[in-house]
């Protein structure tokens, strides 16, 4: 095949690409190894025909580009259920609160604000589009998260591990092994730590009507047989006024690409020339870290009669988190839980049977003995996906981005660089792999 463009992976960064090269004037192939389209967003539908997000599905009020994009092909979102109790765990107590702060010792939650007004002015320090260049860059990627944690002031005891679980669920990795500087640098992506932790305001703010997947549908709906699935990507050879794209059956010839697979799957693309040292540094290092994702599904949600908003947490446990992902019309009743990092691999070792009853348990435990008899139970464990490996998105370690962060999203030759690792504002959200995919578009057309 012979096109002007060929975008290789078909979430949200691919397809977006996709979308604003056609109103360019360009023909595109776009080439999804997976038997679907979306990419870390996965909306599947249960008998009756309701939509449930196996990945990604939140969206913030902030998150404009996205928001654009379900403008475009008619899709709304809607509200998180948030009214009612939140639950944290603490050890045999159930604390119930609402609003943002639980029911913990004053010291805890003082410690804890501190730490937060502390993280989001070092952040502004940041800069947005090369935060490698901030004054105190090579210090800050020096260090890792934990030994901020481990020196943030925060109170030991249930805030603390409260905070770390929060954060190490905005990386799932090990946070031994995931640099200050890409904390920094998330928090300046998204305007505050505050916003990447909330509901409200923030970024589980909103669901998509018919789920995430559901924008994307209609994206590769309009781009028709210009996407091809089941089509992983062998080889990548550059020659002076082309590029060959080679899958298992088919081999594309255009005058740009645009690689939008996480980072660490690049690297199993043999290029020609072959990738420089820098970059194969770089992709072998951004790895994504275990997440699961687990959809608990009952006849109607129950929770909310009952004076609860679906909100739990429990650090350290099979369900460490827990949001009511209902769809739009209410039934059936779903809710959403969370594993992070080594918390979701330890808890993989289990038999699939045990964790389920883990999971069960967590959540009869905390709001009531309705939630003991699920109709549905659907786990996804994000890192055991071939074509996905993590996520939600890849951890930089220490001493990457100082070093390597402008090789995201520059351009190598006629390849260029989308997905969600390479945007800045909204890095590591659905609206990042968006504004990535728009930004790569961009550099094409204007190269004529």
């Amino acid at each position: 095949m012979e096109t002007d463009v060929c975008v290789v992976g078909a979430g949200y960064a691919g397809l977006t690409a996709a979308r604003r090269l056609v109103q360019g004037g360009r023909n595109v192939v776009v080439l999804e190894a997976r038997d679907r389209i979306g990419g870390r967003v996965w909306t599947q539908h249960l008998a009756d025909g309701a939509p449930v997000d196996r990945g990604a599905g939140w969206l913030a009020p902030y998150h404009d580009r996205i928001t654009a994009l379900a403008g475009e092909v008619g899709v709304s979102t809607y509200k998180t259920w948030v009214k009612g109790a939140h639950l944290l765990v603490d050890g045999d107590r159930n604390r119930r609160y609402t609003g943002l702060i639980p029911k913990i010792s004053p010291l805890a939650v003082g410690s804890i604000a501190w730490a937060q007004f502390k993280l989001d002015r070092a952040a502004r320090k940041v800069p947005l589009d090369a935060p490698w260049t901030a004054p105190n860059a090579a210090e800050w990627d020096a260090r890792t998260i934990a030994d901020y944690i481990d020196h943030c002031g925060i109170t030991r005891g249930i805030g603390r591990d409260l905070f770390e679980m929060a954060v190490r669920g905005l990386f799932t990795g090990d946070l031994d092994d995931t640099s200050y500087l890409h904390l920094l640098f998330l928090v300046r992506a998204h305007g505050s730590i505050n916003n990447l932790f909330s509901i409200e305001k923030g970024s589980q703010e909103n669901l998509v009507a018919g789920g995430a997947g559901e924008i994307a549908k209609r994206v590769a709906d309009d781009l028709g047989e210009a996407v091809h699935v089941n089509t992983p990507v062998r080889s990548i050879t550059q020659r002076d006024d082309h590029v060959l794209v080679a899958g298992d059956a088919l081999e594309v010839s255009a005058r740009h690409v645009v690689m939008t697979t996480p980072p660490a799957l690049t690297i199993d693309i043999a290029f020609d020339p072959v990738l420089p040292d820098d970059r194969l540094t770089l992709y072998r290092k951004a790895v994504a870290g275990p997440e699961t994702k687990t959809l608990v599904v009952y006849d109607e949600p129950f929770w909310r009669a009952e004076g609860f908003s679906g909100q739990t947490a429990e650090p350290n446990s099979l369900a460490e988190v827990t949001l009511d992902a209902s769809p739009e019309s209410d039934t059936p009743g779903v809710i959403a839980s969370f594993t992070f990092g080594p918390v979701a691999a330890r808890a993989y070792t289990l038999e699939p049977a045990v964790r389920r009853q883990g999971v069960i348990d967590a959540l009869t435990n905390r709001l009531g003995p309705r939630a003991a008899s699920p109709v549905e139970f659907i786990e996804t464990a994000w890192w055991e996906e071939q074509w996905t490996r993590g996520c939600s998105m890849a951890h930089l370690p220490p001493g990457i981005l100082s070093r390597f962060g402008p090789l995201l999203q520059e351009p190598l030759g006629r390849v260029h660089w989308a997905g969600t690792e390479t945007a800045t504002k909204s890095h590591g959200a659905i609206d990042g792999a968006v504004r990535s995919g728009e930004r790569a578009a961009a550099e094409i057309l204007d190269r004529g």
